[in-house]
């Protein structure tokens, strides 16, 4: 049977398991923990859940609207909330646990992620060759010319000192002239 399928099938067994059980919102940690569990038993990944069932799943958690009204009501919270604060809240509270829950069983790749071994200093081959591509795009300083006439000086020659500046694009330095 298809993976998709039985992820499927997994997540209506829990819905229709999930109407027996406890819905209050303490409990919707443990209720996520089991569905998530199922998924990744069934060998799920991120890009298998995440769009098509995690929405479902949350969606299945939230109150009904006479629900919400109930305990509203009884609550009585009239005073600090209008019925839609009260809602939202609540629907808010069960997306966020649900999605820590997921987050803590599937890891999103990020986009810029690099499969390829490391190799080159920490870097994937594809790195290293994005890396060297814009290392080669500024010209190489050659200063093997200026190396060996600074060798060869034996007395203090100020030419020496013009072929570096020249070279090495400075400026004069103002307080050793």
């Amino acid at each position: 049977m298809d993976k998709n399928k039985l992820l499927e099938l997994a997540f209506i067994e829990w819905a229709a398991n999930f109407k027996t059980s406890d819905r209050k919102t303490k409990d919707a940690r443990a209720n996520f923990e089991t569905l998530f569990q199922k998924w990744k038993d069934l060998g799920a990944t991120f890009d298998d859940t995440f769009e098509p069932l995690l929405p479902k799943a949350i969606k299945t958690h939230q109150p009904t609207s006479a629900v919400v009204r109930n305990s509203y009501n009884v609550l009585d919270v009239k005073k600090y909330k209008t019925l839609k604060e009260f809602s939202d809240d609540w629907n808010d509270s069960i997306e966020s646990t649900a999605q820590e829950v997921y987050f803590e069983f599937f890891q999103a790749v990020p986009a810029d992620h690099d499969p390829e071994p490391k190799v080159f200093g920490n870097m994937s081959a594809t790195e290293y060759r994005a890396q060297r591509r814009y290392a080669d795009q500024f010209p190489e300083l050659d200063t093997r010319e200026l190396v060996k006439a600074w060798r060869e000086q034996k007395p203090y020659n100020p030419e020496v000192d013009d072929k570096l500046e020249n070279i090495l694009d400075g400026n004069k330095d103002e307080t050793n002239s």
